[in-house]
């Protein structure tokens, strides 16, 4: 700098445009004649079409792009283009840069396919609030993954009120291959979405014969609240492992009384035929489970390895926690560690054939209630009694 002021133009301090080389403002992009709407009363969408055509025209060269959404609420009808390669979007922090999705939107608001290695580094979204509307009739996503994707980095992201999914990775589009892999997402905040059989938030992978899948996945601090399907779902659709997800943090909260018929979180699927291990959650929160699901499960078809290696610390309760609390309908070789588990339902509910898994409540299993198949009972191990009796299990 040499001692010297640098002079700011002053249209980036007044408008909001960004002056860093690589970053597109929306702003920039308006119809021409015209300006881009920032209080969320008329149609930013040809503005945001516009920002990511001309960020996608840079990525694909190679060269360095991101979209800059400034403080502000803009309106979204209609979706943009699906981004190219490790398309970038950034914002000023969810209480500044939000991007209001309109009830007659459909589709896909940010979308990539195929950015994986060496496209480097990977998809980036930070910063941003999204709020739905939950009169739209049109599923409506957030953050969907494509395909293969690589080094996603998510932070400091609110999504409210979508009708839809939050975030999606795991389905094929254009290859017959999709997973996530080496990816990274702290700071995520999802109140109010979700639709029936629609998760708010689902890792899953698609693919068959010599394929990888879903892996080495960190998340920290994750919100869900009140969700209108299944809250977090970690599944596989493919021939590989999905494997080496570590989630720390995670909260979810069902509605009090809400009719909700799905659990708050899932480890693998009844129908879908791929297997899922090596699944670390800690300082996991499951707040009012509801009625007639749980908390959380275990699952898979019968004639499919069960989820293992699954390590759970964590709690379970809440104000009116009208479901189940763990429930394993398949699953063996994994621990779960729960300071409290407090449903009106039964809190425990173990299905045939579960093996090796370790149910630890610190002293608190002797008054957690039990509905345990036969055939499983050799299978589990509950330090509270030590003598393995299975009479002590209250069925």
């Amino acid at each position: 700098m040499n001692g010297k002021l640098v002079a700011i133009p002053l249209m980036a301090l007044t408008t909001g445009t960004s002056w860093a080389a690589d970053r597109l403002s929306i702003l920039e992009y308006a119809v021409p004649n015209s300006s881009v709407d920032r209080t969320g009363q008329r149609d930013a969408s040809p503005a945001l079409a516009s920002v990511v055509a001309a960020a996608n025209a840079k990525t694909s060269k190679g060269e360095p792009a991101c979209i800059y959404i400034p403080p502000g609420i803009y309106r979204v009808v209609t979706p943009p283009p699906q981004l190219v390669g490790a398309g970038c979007v950034v914002g000023d922090g969810p209480s500044q840069s939000v991007l209001s999705i309109d009830p007659q939107f459909k589709g896909d608001l940010f979308a990539w396919s195929e950015a994986w290695f060496p496209k480097m580094p990977g998809p980036t979204v930070t910063g941003l609030k999204i709020r739905g509307n939950r009169t739209a009739r049109n599923l409506q996503n957030a953050l969907v993954f494509y395909d293969r994707n690589d080094q996603v980095y998510l932070e400091n992201i609110d999504i409210l009120d979508l009708h839809g999914r939050a975030l999606y990775s795991g389905v094929t589009q254009t290859v017959t291959q999709a997973y996530m892999r080496e990816s990274h997402m702290r700071s995520l905040r999802f109140f109010g979405d979700g639709a029936p059989d629609v998760p708010v938030v689902e890792f899953n992978s698609q693919g068959t014969g010599d394929t990888d899948a879903t892996n080495e996945i960190r998340m920290s601090q994750v919100d869900i609240f009140g969700s209108f399907g299944p809250s977090f779902v970690i599944r596989n659709n493919g021939s590989g492992a999905v494997r080496n997800i570590a989630v720390d943090g995670l909260r979810i909260e069902g509605t009090q009384n809400g009719a909700v018929s799905a659990d708050l979180l899932t480890i693998g699927d009844p129908v879908m035929r791929g297997n899922v291990n090596n699944i670390l959650l800690t300082g996991l929160e499951l707040i009012d489970p509801y009625a007639r699901y749980a908390a959380i499960r275990l699952t898979a078809p019968q004639t499919v390895a069960a989820p293992y290696q699954i390590t759970v610390q964590g709690f379970i309760g809440g104000g009116m926690p009208n479901g189940q609390g763990l429930r394993i309908d398949a699953g063996r070789t994994s621990v779960f560690r729960f300071s409290g588990i407090h449903t009106t339902d039964t809190n425990v509910v173990i299905g045939p054939g579960v093996s090796e898994v370790v149910l630890d409540g610190g002293g608190q299993e002797i008054h957690w209630t039990y509905k345990i198949d036969p055939t499983s009972l050799s299978g589990l191990r509950v330090p509270a009694y030590r003598t393995g009796d299975p009479s002590h299990f209250k069925n």
